[in-house]
């Protein structure tokens, strides 16, 4: 659901690319959008406009990684427009977004309601607790697990055992593994095989990103 890297011409994935080199970006299925912790780095005005432009594309999927983060250096007003700017966006192509959060999960389900967000909203990379867990799934969005499942009796562990098929996603985010790992990992938790998980997976995938 969610790389920083190419993948193997077997993988379908979605690529997360800068604002600035989506021009030269021919994967077949990418996302771009303003990260938190680099919205300092950019004339956001630009930016935005060159989201908007891309983001009627056929191969731009996702809108992100976009969201909110109280470890970045940009203080949590700006952080809160500049997503708000990504969400009317994403509205308005009808296309998810990926969000990167942290520390800020209260703010975030405060947004999607202020703004009546209709479009799929998915947290990547989630390891936070169950409580969290629960409120997300109660208020709509979307949880992907990566690298932190293979690391024994952490959050994600915990919490994708518990989760619903039709909130889930798998990714491999900025790291080095194979997705291949993560099937491997989800699957023994979830105590199935990893070829019906990637059936799973796929009809996910279909469903939400409206292919």
């Amino acid at each position: 659901m969610h790389t920083h890297h190419s993948q193997p011409d077997d993988v379908i994935a979605i690529l997360n690319v800068d604002p600035e080199a989506y021009k030269n970006e021919s994967a077949r299925f990418v996302s771009i959008g303003i990260h938190p912790w680099y919205i300092q780095e950019y004339d956001v005005t630009d930016i935005i406009e060159k989201i908007k432009i891309a983001a009627g594309s056929e191969n731009v999927k996702a809108i992100g990684e976009s969201g909110l983060d109280r470890l970045a250096e940009t203080p949590m007003k700006v952080q809160e427009t500049v997503f708000i700017k990504q969400i009317e966006i994403a509205e308005a192509c009808n296309k998810p977004l990926i969000i990167h959060c942290v520390k800020a999960f209260d703010e975030l389900i405060r947004i999607k309601k202020e703004q009546q967000v209709k479009t799929p909203m998915i947290i990547h990379g989630y390891n936070n607790n169950e409580q969290i867990a629960e409120q997300l799934i109660k208020n709509g969005f979307y949880l992907s697990f990566g690298k932190a499942l293979l690391n024994e009796n952490s959050n994600a562990q915990m919490v994708i055992k518990k989760l619903s098929w039709e909130q889930l996603f798998l990714e491999t985010d900025n790291s080095d593994l194979s997705i291949n790992d993560i099937y491997e990992k989800a699957a023994a938790l979830k105590n199935i095989s990893v070829e019906e998980l990637k059936e799973k997976m796929m009809l996910n995938f279909k469903n939400t990103f409206s292919l």
